[in-house]
């Protein structure tokens, strides 16, 4: 039997013989491990001198790094305020009832928000610059939009003829139904802004527009058929065309009707003064043209823009219709708003202006330009 030469050194070194290993009964050799107390010696290799091993790695998948819990986001809510927001901005003022109407989370989303109702309430005037406001914009929207808010239906309810029917973003003109429908008495022009204060009130839609010199109204509208202004509260204006029975009789049976543009502050209604009637219109001036009038107009310039907004209203053939239309049509500009109605063969109309103040000494609030047949 071979012997490994590591053992016989163990054994030399030990000063005895070697035993030989024991075997079994089939006569195979058992092999024993022999401890040593001295440490193996090993020669000392320069490991800058060893040749570098290279080490494959197998194909691995790749692996994200692991999100700690500070960075986890939690997963998709239908609560998200931000995503509710802007999805709001696409809806109008009934649908964002109703959403408000479907659970106490969107109420208060939607109800208490006043940046959402401020929206909601520049885009549907088509007004693209912001005015401070004193109310709540949902409460201005209400006034603006629930169908059925103009200044007749406060005050003068019997001035209007046949039964009211608002019409809201309908074409710039007022039909004149057969006599066996019901009539309609006023119609939503749009709205538009005042900035400067001041005013051009007109009768006339010639162009060029003359500018009245300073003086009294009546004279300004002896002169060039328009007059100035002053003191207009500045902000966003809403226009709506009157069409209300003839102030000369009381009768119901009286076919006669007076035309008027009728412009208010956005916030008028809002206000208690109006509400109870402290505020009143006072005619500033009445004008007499005696004389066969072709047209019945009337007008509102920011005396700031005139120049920018009479350049489309002037352009009369571009929103008045055809010479045989006679139905009442109007034009909305960013600072302006006009009035135009052809007449039948007539003895002349008379034209009345009419402001009222926000109290006494108050800004104006409301304007009315009225024409009426002779």
């Amino acid at each position: 039997m071979k012997t490994r030469s590591s053992d016989v050194q163990v054994a030399a070194n030990r000063g005895g013989k070697r035993k030989a290993p024991e075997g079994d009964e089939h006569g195979r050799g058992k092999r024993r491990s022999v401890k040593s107390d001295e440490p193996k010696s090993s020669p000392q290799i320069d490991r800058r001198l060893a040749p570098k091993r290279t080490i494959l790695r197998g194909i691995h998948g790749c692996v994200s790094p692991r999100c700690s819990a500070s960075t986890h986001r939690s997963s998709f809510s239908w609560y998200e305020q931000d995503a509710w927001t802007y999805i709001s901005r696409f809806l109008d003022g009934k649908s964002l009832v109703m959403l408000g109407a479907t659970s106490k989370w969107f109420n208060k989303m939607v109800m208490e928000d006043d940046a959402i109702w401020r929206f909601a309430c520049l885009r549907d005037l088509r007004v693209p610059k912001l005015y401070p406001a004193s109310s709540s914009w949902i409460k201005i929207y209400a006034s603006a939009f629930d169908g059925r808010s103009h200044s007749y239906l406060f005050h003068q309810q019997e001035k209007h003829i046949g039964q009211s029917l608002n019409l809201i973003h309908v074409p710039l003109k007022l039909l004149h139904l057969a006599d066996d429908t019901v009539s309609t008495d006023w119609m939503r022009i749009g709205a538009f802004t005042l900035d400067s204060g001041v005013s051009l009130l007109t009768e006339k839609l010639s162009s060029p527009l003359r500018v009245p010199r300073e003086g009294t109204i009546e004279r300004m509208l002896e002169s060039s058929g328009g007059c100035i202004v002053k003191d207009i509260k500045s902000g966003i204006w809403i226009a709506d065309l009157q069409l209300v029975r003839c102030p000369v009789c009381d009768l119901s049976t009286c076919d006669g009707t007076m035309q008027t543009l009728d412009a208010r502050h956005v916030e008028l209604f809002l206000n208690e003064g109006y509400k109870n009637g402290t505020w009143e219109y006072n005619l500033i001036a009445s004008h007499k043209l005696q004389k066969d009038a072709v047209a019945a107009c009337g007008a509102i310039f920011d005396l700031k823009h005139l120049k920018s907004s009479s350049s489309g209203i002037l352009n009369l053939k571009s929103w008045t219709g055809a010479p045989d239309d006679s139905q009442p049509k109007a034009m909305i500009a960013p600072h302006a708003v006009a009035l135009h109605t052809r007449l039948q063969e007539n003895e002349g109309i008379i034209v009345k202006y009419q402001t009222m103040k926000a109290g006494t000494d108050g800004d104006i609030v409301s304007i009315r330009i009225s024409q009426q047949l002779l």
